[in-house]
């Protein structure tokens, strides 16, 4: 275009109209009109209010607690078919059926032969170092050194799998029942078992690994698989926490929980920051995390145009224009600020919109309107919730179309005027 073009352009009035001009997007009254198009409703132009923000904060969300609300607080834990379970028996004094002392084992010395002292007792309660008998937990220590200490070392029956028929085998006692049953349903059936055959016995259950009892981690973990499940329940997080940890950053992770059927996912940052959502894991669960970084995009009359992450679990339309470096005064038209996203079909309807004539699955596309030429505007905006993979657009104004015409203006007649200069200098 030649510059009389260009000056002709400015004269008659029409600069916003010359399709010579660069652009970044449509005009503000574009994106209005664009909406509908022969009869059909190709979007939603919503005018951001007080309504419109409580309307979009008070959606809920999917939440644990809510989809798994009829869930017993914490798992009844019952032995399984295949479970790894160890037994502890001792009796009340020596002599019985469990309580033989061991042979003494001879030791060579320099005198000759010197019996083994037998291996003083620890005090009761005091902690042993390394693995305890059976992989026994914490919690069943003090039992059973007690009953070292009085010098009636407890049996332990070597670790075995619950057999097909549910059993278990326990000398003297024979196939006891254990599937289907607590650790202390199966003590107290082992215990009437002997009764009439050791002296007091008393039997300790103690399961080391069950599949059944367990529940499956995967995805963004450190370490994935099963984690058992203890008598007294796990929390989600103490799972997470037991699989490793989450590899990802918070407020890139999500938690989707598979039970019985049903799935749900939530923000690991929701997980965390809500006690309510770190509800009791149940035998069979399936946790996976799942890394999904939140980003939302920025077009426009913006001191930065990209694609900019979340770095948080929630941003605002406020935060989000600080991200892009915020409106540029030379350009951005304050009322043509707009954010593009799909909203669910009942959200369209509560803001009292006609649902789009494309909209698909249950889902439809909606376009939200911010006039930041008022002050009250910005609180709106400070409140207002960005998504993942929301658009926000900002239309220029229309003096920046003259801004743009004298800028190219300038860098047609600019050399001119320079060269003439320098010609008038040097008298060519």
């Amino acid at each position: 275009m030649k510059p009389t073009a260009l000056l002709a352009c400015l004269v008659t009035g029409l600069v916003g109209g010359c399709s010579w001009f660069p652009r970044e997007g449509p005009s503000a009254n574009e994106v209005v009109e664009q909406a509908q198009a022969g009869g059909d409703i190709l979007f939603d132009v919503v005018e951001v209010d007080n309504r419109v923000v409580s309307t979009l904060l008070a959606q809920p969300h999917d939440s644990f607690a809510r989809r798994f609300a009829a869930v017993a607080p914490s798992p009844d834990i019952k032995i399984a078919i295949g479970d790894a379970v160890s037994v502890l028996i001792w009796e009340s004094a020596a002599g019985g059926l469990f309580s033989e002392a061991p042979p003494q084992i001879p030791r060579i010395g320099r005198r000759g032969i010197e019996p083994l002292a037998p291996e003083a007792a620890p005090p009761v309660g005091e902690r042993r170092e390394g693995r305890q008998p059976g992989g026994t937990p914490p919690g069943q220590l003090p039992l059973i050194e007690a009953a070292a200490a009085t010098g009636r070392g407890a049996a332990i029956i070597p670790e075995q799998q619950v057999g097909a028929d549910g059993g278990i085998s326990i000398p003297y006692a024979g196939r006891v029942l254990a599937a289907g049953h607590s650790p202390e349903e199966v003590q107290h059936t082992i215990e009437t078992r002997l009764a009439g055959k050791a002296l007091e016995p008393q039997a300790l259950v103690v399961v080391q690994n069950s599949a059944a009892n367990a529940v499956t981690v995967t995805g963004e973990v450190i370490s994935g698989g099963r984690v058992s499940l203890s008598p007294g329940g796990l929390r989600l997080l103490e799972v997470i926490a037991a699989a490793g940890g989450a590899k990802a950053p918070v407020h890139d992770t999500f938690v989707r929980l598979s039970r019985n059927g049903v799935t749900a996912t939530i923000p690991l940052q929701q997980l965390v920051s809500n006690p309510a959502e770190d509800i009791y894991a149940q035998p069979g669960d399936a946790l996976t995390l799942v890394r999904v970084p939140q980003t939302f995009s920025v077009f426009g009359a913006t001191g930065r145009n990209a694609d900019i992450s979340f770095d948080a679990d929630k941003i605002s339309l406020g935060e989000a224009l600080g991200k892009s470096q915020g409106l540029r005064d030379d350009l951005a038209k304050p009322e043509g600020v707009f954010l593009f996203r799909y909203e669910s079909n009942s959200v369209v309807r509560t803001l009292d919109q006609p649902i789009a004539t494309g909209a698909r699955g249950g889902y439809s596309p909606i376009v939200y309107r911010f006039n930041l030429r008022e002050g009250k505007t910005y609180l709106l905006a400070q409140e207002f919730p960005i998504r993942d993979k929301d658009v926000i657009f900002v239309a220029d104004a229309p003096a920046a179309q003259v801004y743009k015409f004298f800028n190219v203006l300038n860098q047609i007649t600019g050399p001119v005027i320079t060269g003439l200069v320098v010609c008038r200098a040097g008298r060519c």
